[in-house]
């Protein structure tokens, strides 16, 4: 049986939205699911009615801290102050290259923070290899 992965893409650029479908979608030997928010208040919304639902939370966030309505990193405190998303993988993807939002977005709790590169096959590659990682427990 291959390992399963559920992720939740918080992701408002429909562009951005098909390469990481696509790219996990591809994921060899990995049956990956990916549900979007398209900005912070939906995922947050999502994450706090999967706590009841079957199969919970998934087991990656993927966000993106540039988003209408509520950023990244106000979605990033929110589940780090909530018990019951503290300890959910989040990892940050962005196009920003400031230095400072990828140390606040560590400082507030992100597991990772991989920047959108303007070569679509190494941002490809990136989450490729965050997806297998992930699908087998994050070990």
């Amino acid at each position: 049986m291959s390992p399963a992965l559920r992720v939740l893409l918080v992701e408002d650029d429909p562009d951005h939205v098909f390469l990481v479908r696509r790219a996990l979608g591809d994921l060899a030997g990995a049956a990956v699911t990916v549900e979007v928010a398209g900005d912070g208040e939906q995922a947050v919304q999502r994450l706090a009615r999967a706590r009841f639902e079957p199969g919970g939370p998934p087991q990656l966030v993927l966000l993106d801290l540039k988003m209408p309505r509520m950023g990244g990193l106000e979605v990033l405190r929110r589940l780090r102050a909530d018990e019951a998303t503290r300890r959910l993988p989040v990892v940050v993807l962005t196009s920003s290259e400031r230095q400072e939002d990828r140390e606040e977005a560590l400082r507030q709790g992100a597991t990772w923070f991989v920047g959108k590169p303007t070569d679509g096959r190494r941002f490809r590659s990136e989450l490729q290899q965050l997806g297998a990682y992930w699908a087998r427990g994050g070990a």
